[in-house]
């Protein structure tokens, strides 16, 4: 339940009551007045209760709720208070008092920027505002100091400012929270206020607010300056910003000469704060920020002498806006000592300034003059439009892919594209090999986060698992091996320990390590190293089974045919096809994925391939219940159950997830027309998914990139074929290898990443004397992938037929046209009509390698004209460009949001030119380790066809 403190009508400080005014549910109580005000979270010094009193005295029709969360140490009376964690943390809480806040408030005043409702929205205020005035609520703003004092500006104006002197990672959050609370500020169209008169410099639309005080509390009939030696105290909030460090060693010296004494004081509650100041003479406020604020008001209103460095604008803002002069003494670090020992000389000087303290407080911090500055703001209605934002509050897309999202160009190019119209975009991922954790890439942020195992290989599985006597998967192996690897390593690290303990002198041992260690020991260690030995024996016996199936695979599994449709009809009626029985990891991915999504609070979660769809759905489920909508685009990038090569369980549990969850969707896309009917009609969906291509962007204007051809060192007569995609058997590249025998002095380029098919690829080509004409190359960054390619002669699409495949156009499809390169393709029919359909290039029989060689032969023959022919086709180009995609996905997002940014719809808003921020890298820098790669691949080969042979 929140934490409620005693609500006095003074705003003294008084101890917290048991019965705290808060509702059972912990939330405060209704106020029955016709203008209901919240002040709130901070309360700094009391303000927000002191401000919330004056304002109800002021206004009768205005009731006020003052609200801070509390940290249980110098907390100030507030009507409602919550403890610091609840405020954070909370998600009920949190949801709770919107929910209260919107029913029971006409208005809510803002205080220092801070989120009214925790974390909810967002981490400041400005993420609070919209919503408030969508429902209908007053919102104001009201600045408290280090707020908006921006540090940079501060310095360039006040000789003594602290900011110098403070740790960098301190100033680097003050200064960027502070810029944006000021942009806050100074944009906001309503009510705007500021505690002290010296945050005008930075706010100087808004209306001084200030500080309250309440006289009679601080009020002392005490002498002043009659001590035999004058006390001076001194009593810093924050001693940083005070100047303590300055004044402190000047202070202590003159009480160690005996003219006065000197009272540090830190901690105090602020109930006995009354009796510190009056048994005081001179109190000492602050010398760096060149203000003042409530604890020189209650020392003024103390009767005593105030002593501080109030720059001269600042005093004169005070006089012209209150007619008064601020009887505070003015002094800095370099004169405080001569003006405390004139005020010790001269007591009369120090008791006429004292003598007008109190009265100045009276005139403007009893809290009239701060309730007249408030009372505009519930007594006038708001002109603030209840559709307006901060400039930066933009709405919120969230991509969801099953990888670390960097690799996946794809999911680039749109999250690119979408934050071009001004759309807040973030990607979320699992962690992966090229990224673990956070990274921005120009305006996408994107979160890979690491994921804990809560359910796979945990409890009762994994302890089953343990007592079979085979591994079932190949992860299971390489855990039992790396765990075995470490045991080995770790024995031998102790053997390196003794030789190296012998070969060195000195260390911080007591004495030296033995020439020779005990039998006892050497026996210990002699039969670890064979139980290690026996050990490696029982993991191998323990993988045959899954040696002997990847051995099958690698030799005779393409990952498509008969039997396969089989095994997968038959997974999709047995529980064992079951996503959540196959894939346990996704149920962790969601565990921390999905808190995740409920605190972006995204309008639209666009998920890329099926693997991510149940959590993006769970997060649309939730914020249902939580009074939010969240839009959801499914893009299916591949037909699940034609998917080649993946285990059978395992696509049949994808197709599983994809049949519960794709109704959650509120827009599906997806790669091809064929797709997208097969998609309808599987899923029985209203409307027909649109067709997006995984076209490429654009190339930057200042890519600078050495051909494919110029890689290889090629003379420009030899004609090139190239392929460019992932290699698995069932792409059909070995179609290509084989037909080099009947298409002499015709080069391959294979590129791709360096595998063991690759390494068979070139293993073949050697068998068939054409080792010398079979390149493999690697992969370049997406955006530059025509350039890299459009030195060679032909583009290759040679896959063998597969559901996927026959309905695919695939990337390299797209961006062999943008390369402008003829194209030679199996008779997939989704891309072989299109190839014949616009005289892209030839047609032959997928896995025919005569009907191959016949169709490069007859490209090559006319290759000039085809390729003039696609060059002078701008629309052809547009067509399979990403500009044009984009115009799709622009369609989409503006059905699904309802309304997009003007942004989304200027010139070249669907042009892409980097998918990354840094400029691509050169295909240059990547052949060293590409080579390594494929060198490995390549004896790794050689060491299995050994093994046969053997």
């Amino acid at each position: 339940m929140a934490r409620g403190t005693d609500r006095r009508r003074d705003g003294r400080p008084g101890p917290e009551a048991d019965d705290a005014p808060a509702t059972r549910d912990g939330l405060p109580p209704r106020l029955d007045a016709p203008v209901r005000l919240l002040v709130g979270p901070a309360n700094f010094a009391g303000q927000g209760t002191r401000w919330a009193r004056a304002l109800e005295e002021r206004v009768p029709t205005t009731k006020a709720t003052s609200y801070a969360f509390l940290k249980g140490v110098l907390d100030y009376p507030v009507d409602y208070g919550i403890p610091a964690g609840t405020y954070r943390r909370s998600r009920r809480w949190q949801l709770n008092f919107v929910n209260h806040v919107i029913r029971n408030y006409t208005h809510v005043l803002i205080e220092a920027s801070r989120p009214i409702f925790g974390t909810w929205y967002g981490q400041d205020a400005s993420y609070d505002i919209p919503p408030l005035l969508a429902k209908g609520l007053q919102v104001g703003l009201i600045a408290h100091g280090s707020d908006v004092r921006i540090p940079s500006r501060h310095v360039e104006t006040e000789p003594w400012s602290p900011f110098p002197d403070l740790e960098d990672e301190t100033v680097e959050l003050l200064e960027r929270n502070s810029t944006r609370a000021v942009e806050l500020f100074t944009s906001f169209p309503g009510a705007v206020y500021v505690s002290t008169p010296d945050l005008l410099d930075y706010v100087p639309n808004a209306v001084w607010c200030p500080v309250v005080v309440d006289v009679d509390t601080w009020r002392s009939d005490a002498p002043v300056l009659e001590h035999e030696k004058p006390v001076v105290a001194h009593a810093p909030s924050k001693s940083a910003m005070k100047g303590s460090e300055l004044i402190d060693p000047i202070m202590e010296g003159l009480a160690e000469r005996g003219l006065i004494t000197y009272r540090r004081v830190e901690g105090v509650d602020p109930a006995d704060m009354p009796g510190v100041y009056r048994d005081a003479d001179i109190v000492l406020d602050q010398f760096r920020v060149g203000s003042y604020g409530v604890a020189a008001c209650e020392a003024m209103a103390a009767g005593r002498v105030v002593v501080g460095h109030i720059a001269q604008h600042v005093r004169d803002r005070v006089l012209a806006d209150t007619g008064l002069e601020l009887p505070i003494v003015e002094a800095t670090p370099d004169t405080i000592e001569q003006v405390v020992l004139d005020l010790v000389s001269h007591p009369e000087r120090g008791r006429e300034v004292a003598a007008r303290g109190p009265a100045f407080v009276e005139q403007v911090h009893d809290g009239r003059r701060s309730a007249e500055a408030l009372a505009s703001f519930v007594e006038r209605p708001s002109a603030v439009p209840a559709d307006w934002k901060p400039s930066w509050i933009r709405p919120k897309v969230v991509m969801m892919a099953g990888n670390d999202i960097v690799v996946d160009a794809r999911v680039l190019k749109y999250a690119q594209t979408v934050a071009n119209w001004d759309l807040d975009v973030t990607c979320i991922g699992i962690p992966g090999r090229k990224l673990k954790g956070a990274r921005e890439l120009g305006k996408v942020h994107v979160l890979c986060p690491p994921i804990q195992s809560k359910v796979l290989v945990t409890g009762w599985r994994k302890r089953l698992a343990n007592l079979k006597p085979w591994f079932s998967s190949e992860a299971e192996y390489t855990l039992a091996y790396g765990r075995w690897q470490y045991a080995s390593r770790e024995l031998r690290g102790d053997r390196g320990r003794d030789r190296r303990d012998r070969e060195r002198a000195g260390g911080v041992a007591a004495a030296p390590a033995p020439a020779r260690r005990p039998t006892r020991e050497r026996l210990l260690r002699a039969a670890r190293w064979r139980s290690l030995r026996l050990h490696r024996a029982i993991l191998d016996a323990r993988a045959y089974p899954i040696r002997r199936a990847k051995r099958k695979v690698a030799t005779t599994d393409m990952g498509i045919g008969k039997r396969r449709e089989r095994q997968l009809a038959l997974y999709r009626y047995l529980p064992s096809g079951r996503w959540r029985r196959v894939m346990p990891e996704v149920v962790d991915q969601e565990l921390t994925l999905g808190p995740l999504l409920d605190r972006i609070q995204p309008e639209v979660i666009h998920v890329h391939d099926v693997f991510m769809l149940g959590i993006a759905a769970r997060a649309a489920h939730r914020a249902a219940l939580d009074d939010r909508t969240i839009k959801i685009i499914y893009d299916a990038h591949e037909y699940i159950p034609g998917v080649p090569v993946v285990a059978p369980r395992r696509v049949a549990a994808y197709s599983d997830l994809e049949r519960e969850f794709i109704h959650d969707a509120d827009r599906v896309i997806t790669v091809s027309e064929p797709l997208a009917g097969w998609l309808q009609r599987d899923h029985k969906l209203a409307t027909l998914p649109d067709v997006v291509l995984n076209a490429p962007v654009e190339p930057p204007e200042d890519a600078q990139v050495k051909g494919l051809r110029e890689q290889l060192r090629l003379p420009e007569d030899v004609p090139l074929l190239v392929y460019g995609g992932g290699v698995n058997r069932a792409r059909g590249v070995g179609t290509a290898v084989e037909a080099l025998r009947q298409l002499p002095d015709v080069h391959l380029a294979i590129v791709a990443r360096a595998n063991p098919v690759t390494a068979e690829l070139q293993a073949r080509a050697v068998e068939l004397g054409v080792g010398d004409r079979v390149h493999l190359a690697p992969f370049v960054d997406a955006e530059v992938v025509p350039l890299y390619l459009r030195s060679a002669t032909i583009g290759l699409s040679p896959l063998l037929h597969a559901p996927n495949h026959d309905i695919a156009v695939t990337n390299k499809f797209c961006e062999y046209i943008a390369a402008g390169l003829p194209i030679v393709t199996s008779d997939t029919p989704a891309q072989a009509d299109l190839v014949r359909e616009l005289d892209l290039g030839a047609v032959y029989s997928a896995g025919d390698v005569d009907g191959f060689v016949r169709a490069v032969r007859t490209v090559l023959a006319d290759r000039d004209r085809i390729a003039k022919r696609i060059a002078d086709d701008p629309q052809l180009r547009h067509r399979f460009s990403w500009a044009a995609q984009a115009e799709v996905i622009r369609s989409v997002y503006a059905e699904v949001m309802e309304k997009l940014p003007d942004a989304a719809w200027a010139p070249g808003a669907t042009i892409v030119k980097r998918l990354v921020p840094d400029p691509p890298e050169p295909p240059e820098t990547k052949w060293r380790a590409f080579k390594d790669a494929a060198s490995a691949a390549e004896r790794d080969q050689e060491q299995t066809q050994e093994k046969k042979q053997r």
